[in-house]
Formats: structure tokens, C-alpha cells, sequence
């Protein structure tokens, strides 16, 4: 009598099937906001202060959905195997909460770059898990 062999799982589980889907929908939206705030300081530079307020407005709401991010992010991480997503999750809520700081110090220098590594961040965040590696990881 031989013992019953055990297959690996080809289909991901439900619970990472699960996550992912949280990821995608926080992660989306998140990147369009992400991306509206160079265009929003942009117009500002143009002459307009609402664009400043919405820059600014925007932000501080970036935080709190950063957060709720990097939690799913590392379990994400776990599931999928992939601790990338854990650390750019994580790096990008504690990095947007740091760039709220920046801005209203009007430490540009480093806002500025910092910024565009957060829009970089986000949209791949936002792009990944849409890919062929995120659902068979």
C-alpha cells in the first residue's frame, strides 16, 4: 500500500483570489489620485489656487487609504509569496504620510522628488496586480 500523494494546488486559493481583488480596488483608484496631484500642482503653478487647495486636500486624504493598503499588501504579500508587494505597500503608506509632512514644510527639494517616486510607486502597485505573475504567483 502506498501513501496518497499530495498535488500542489494549480488555481491560486480563494482567500488569495480574495485579496487580490481588495488589492486591485484599492490600489486603482489610489493611482488616480496619485497621478492627479502633479497635475494638480501644475495647474497651480499656472495661476490657480483651487488646484493648490485640491493638491494640497488630496494629499492628506492619500494617507489613510495608503494605510489600508500596505495592511492588505502584506497579506497579499504572504499569500501570494511576492514580499516586494509587502515592502512597496509599506513604503508607500509611511513614504506618503512623510511627503504630507514635507509639503507643508515647503521642502521642496525634497517633495518634489519625492512625490514622483510616490506616483512611480503607486502606478506600479497599481499595475501588478493585473499581471499574469500576481494571479499564478
Amino acid at each position: 500500500m502506498t501513501a496518497p500523494v499530495l498535488q500542489p494546488s494549480v488555481a491560486p486559493s480563494t482567500l488569495r483570489t480574495a485579496t487580490l481583488w481588495l488589492f486591485r480596488l484599492l490600489t486603482i483608484p489610489q493611482a488616480a489620485l496619485f497621478v492627479l496631484q502633479p497635475i494638480s500642482i501644475g495647474s497651480f503653478l499656472q495661476g490657480s489656487w483651487a488646484a493648490f487647495d485640491l493638491h494640497s486636500i488630496t494629499g492628506g486624504l492619500l494617507v489613510l487609504p495608503t494605510m489600508l493598503t500596505a495592511a492588505v499588501g502584506l497579506a497579499l504579500a504572504v499569500l501570494a509569496r511576492a514580499p516586494w508587494v509587502a515592502v512597496g505597500s509599506i513604503a508607500l503608506g509611511i513614504l506618503t504620510t512623510a511627503q504630507v509632512a514635507v509639503g507643508h514644510t515647503r521642502l521642496l527639494v525634497v517633495h518634489i522628488p519625492l512625490g514622483v517616486l510616490l506616483v512611480a510607486l503607486a502606478l506600479c502597485l497599481a499595475i501588478w496586480p493585473w499581471t499574469k505573475g500576481a494571479r499564478w504567483h
